[in-house]
């Protein structure tokens, strides 16, 4: 079966699958750090390393869609704790990474979402 057929594919996402993504990547920088590759620079390749993939699989205006998605979230998070300290109220605690990461709809692309 072709590649890029299946990364378009509904998947089953569930948040055990996330987990054990993101402890799959977590593992992967870890052991890369532990033998003495520079923090930044690891994190770096794996983002671009990703992004190129995400790219080559669902094209460019979609990457560049779905970084934009990402973008806003943390710009969120960054104006609600400004408005926070500048205020003196406590910063609203906003969901997890993993909870972000569910939220995001993994179908986004196949529904035709990605054009804009």
């Amino acid at each position: 079966m072709d590649e890029t057929y299946q990364l378009r594919e509904v998947m089953d996402d569930t948040r055990e699958l996330r987990e054990r993504l993101t402890r799959a990547w977590q593992t992967t920088l870890e052991v890369a750090i532990e033998q003495g590759m520079p923090a930044r620079a690891v994190i770096e390749t794996m983002v671009t390393v990703a992004h190129e993939r995400y790219s080559d699989c669902f094209g460019l205006a979609a990457a560049a869609n779905y970084l934009q998605l990402l973008a806003e979230q943390l710009r969120d998070i960054e104006k609600n704790d400004t408005e926070s300290l500048i205020s003196g109220d406590e910063a609203l605690v906003f969901a997890s990474g993993e909870d972000v990461e569910m939220a995001i709809d993994p179908n986004w692309l196949v529904d035709g979402k990605a054009s804009g």
